[in-house]
């Protein structure tokens, strides 16, 4: 295999589609927590301890002839489609053993970073969240798999699974990634409790949403609230705000990438301070889980499950938990509120996050090809495994035409893709923007700890919050622009309509 060959294929397939979700074959993982959530489930699934699947991990493996292949990933939701993988893999292939071992994303980062700089990282193991690629790959974590991996394999892949900066840097394929990306933050509601609390209409207006807590939580007497969350995890703070505030009419971007409104940070908007009226709202209604605060995502979805709350705002990464584990649970999923007045239902699309790689110094780069490939054949049934029974959506979209049978992952979808927008991206238009990626310092008290404020009610003037954070991360990505040489100005898309999906010939109307 020629590197340059897959290469084109790669960069052709990356260009040759000009929207993301809502359209055509499938709706984002980021980990933010699209990813990061994506691998985030109860503690039964994600223990303290390291744990490995492996057939035998002792010295006999060398004198047997037996080549062994580490992994190491974050916990997630297929550990059990990953398990059997495993042993079909090892069955297909009795050369090698597979020492996988799965860790909770707390862990990860940390525990990969200390292998790596002691020069025994694993063969495979994911990027993790927040750290770019350029990074990664500048620090001496990854080789490119285009000499490794076949051309049919490259194919297979939906188009929009390929980034520059993601997934590739110029002719070299670094990443694969995993899952396509979706709305991370819809709305799942238990049908029971907003029956016994006579909500009969499912609520599409913030006002309505608020009515519809409240009532949830006056019939509740102390066992049952309106809404719970993962308030223990900026992240899932952050994305509440940012979809309610794309609901509005914002323009924002599904996660933390970067993207100015008037040549500012867009928190100091009208849009998000309307998101942030909501949630204050119902932390005066007492309308939100009290342990809110205190609690992870996967802890948040226990209790929902438990009946404890009507409304949780996740991602679909959800369903197959549930499904395995409360499969009698009556719910649904429905679009995110908007403000009184709006009539459009939309969100910012999720982005697209890279995922697995082949370590630098891997002894085993065509084995650990071999691994990645059969990760996303069908013959092996891990994607279509996890496709079926709702744990992702696979970026192989002929799994998914097959395979996608889970109701509740169909309705997730359909309204993913009527309702999310592709909005513009700075790798897209400058070739410096991952530099400035890896130059931009977060600044603190971040939009999601703002929100955390307003539900441990340690902050009461949210405005001051927002405008604060605006003017300081609005200081900090003008250094960061004149750190790394990139104009400021580019940050901003004035031909964005957020109400529409930002297609090329929209980065293309920029260089007139």
């Amino acid at each position: 295999m020629k590197k340059r060959k897959i290469t084109t294929l790669l960069l052709t397939a990356a260009l040759a589609v000009s929207t993301l979700a809502g359209c055509g074959a499938m709706p984002d993982t980021n980990a933010s927590d699209s990813l990061e959530d994506k691998k985030d489930t109860p503690d039964k699934d994600t223990p303290d301890e390291k744990k490995k699947d492996t057939a035998s991990s002792d010295s006999t493996d060398s004198k047997e002839g037996k080549i062994t292949l580490r992994v190491v990933d974050w916990s997630d939701g297929s550990a059990g489609q990953r398990e059997e993988f495993h042993k079909k893999f090892m069955e297909k292939h009795p050369d090698i053993n597979i020492e996988y071992t799965m860790l909770t994303v707390d862990q990860f980062k940390n525990t990969i970073v200390t292998m790596i700089k002691s020069g025994e990282g694993p063969d495979l193991f994911p990027i993790p969240v927040g750290l770019t690629l350029n990074t990664a790959v500048a620090e001496g974590w990854y080789q490119p798999m285009n000499d490794y991996v076949t051309e049919d394999f490259a194919k297979q892949f939906d188009p929009l699974s390929f980034e520059e900066g993601v997934t590739h840097i110029g002719e070299d394929w670094y990443t694969i990634t995993e899952v396509m990306p979706t709305i991370q933050c819809l709305f799942f509601y238990n049908k029971d409790v907003l029956t016994d609390a006579g909500v009969n209409d499912i609520p599409a207006t913030y006002s309505e949403f608020r009515e519809a807590c409240k009532k949830v939580t006056e019939n509740g007497k102390g066992n049952t609230y309106g809404l719970v969350d993962g308030g223990k995890q900026t992240n899932r703070m952050d994305v509440l705000a940012r979809s309610l505030a794309a609901a509005a009419g914002g323009k924002i971007a599904a996660t933390t990438k970067v993207l100015t409104d008037n040549s500012a940070a867009p928190y100091d908007t009208k849009e998000m301070k309307q998101a942030l009226e909501l949630i204050k709202g119902l932390v005066d209604d007492g309308s939100i889980h009290p342990d809110t605060i205190n609690i992870s995502a996967p802890e948040a979805r226990e209790l929902f499950a438990h009946g404890q709350a009507a409304f949780l705002c996740q991602g679909m990464w959800c369903i197959s938990q549930w499904d395995m584990d409360y499969p009698d649970m009556n719910y649904g999923v429905i679009p995110v509120p908007v403000p009184d007045g709006i009539s459009d239902n939309y969100v910012q699309a999720g982005e697209l996050s890279p995922w697995m790689g082949i370590y630098k110094q891997s002894k085993h780069p065509k084995e650990a090809a071999e691994y990645l490939m059969a990760l996303y054949s069908e013959e092996y049934g891990y994607q279509p495994g996890c496709v079926s029974d709702g744990t992702f959506v696979s970026v192989i979209p002929s799994i998914n035409e097959e395979y996608m049978s889970n109701k509740i992952m169909k309705d997730y979808y359909t309204i993913a893709a009527e309702t999310s927008k592709t909005v513009p991206t700075l790798v897209k238009r400058n070739v410096k923007a991952n530099d400035f990626y890896a130059e931009i310092k977060d600044v603190q008290p971040s939009l999601g700890a703002i929100v955390q404020g307003i539900i441990s009610k340690s902050i009461t003037d949210y405005d001051s919050s927002l405008k604060t954070l605006a003017e300081e991360s609005t200081a900090e990505w003008k250094r960061a622009c004149e750190a790394v040489g990139m104009d400021f100005s580019d940050l901003e898309f004035p031909n964005w309509d957020a109400k529409k999906d930002y297609e090329d010939k929209d980065y293309e109307a920029l260089k007139k």
